[in-house]
């Protein structure tokens, strides 16, 4: 019997903090990539919780993140899939997510998160190359990723946390 997990994929929250714990209170997961941009905003919402979260978190500062002490990327292995995160302003993703994908794909990941541009995306590797996915932002549309792996395969989606 096969068994999924399911990984939340967050990025530049940048002071929404309501939509953050949302998120945090309404969906269960097996671990969470937070990928920068809003580190203070995990920091408060995490305080504000009554319980720690069930899983573990996997942070990233981003370019905002001035004066954190979280690294700028990192591999984590999840159900047969290794995942290379990071901000992605290093890797120039603003102006195509290749390099990064490359990047990953030279490390060995499987598949590449990303954030910093709020645009969502969603592009299969060539060759080598990982497959990249940005879940979007937070702050800017609401939106989030969830990644459901089963037997070493991703099932990459996209959620918005509702008005509120």
């Amino acid at each position: 019997m096969s068994e999924t997990t399911k990984i939340l994929v967050i990025s530049d929250v940048h002071g929404r903090l309501r939509s953050l714990r949302w998120v945090l209170d309404n969906e269960s997961a097996d671990a969470l990539f937070y990928l920068g941009d809003g580190l203070y905003d995990l920091n408060a919402a995490l305080e504000l919780r009554k319980t720690p979260v069930p899983y573990p978190i996997y942070r990233v500062a981003g370019n905002c993140d001035v004066g954190y002490s979280e690294p700028a990327e990192g591999l984590a292995p999840f159900a047969g899939v290794l995942f290379f995160y990071t901000h992605g302003h290093h890797y120039g993703v603003k102006m195509g997510s290749e390099r990064l994908a490359e990047s990953a794909g030279a490390r060995g990941a499987d598949v590449a998160l990303f954030g910093h541009t709020h645009v969502r995306e969603l592009t299969r590797g060539v060759g080598a190359a990982a497959t990249v996915f940005n879940p979007g932002s937070l702050r800017d549309g609401g939106s989030y990723g969830v990644i459901t792996v089963t037997d070493g395969q991703c099932e990459f989606g996209w959620k918005r946390v509702p008005e509120i």
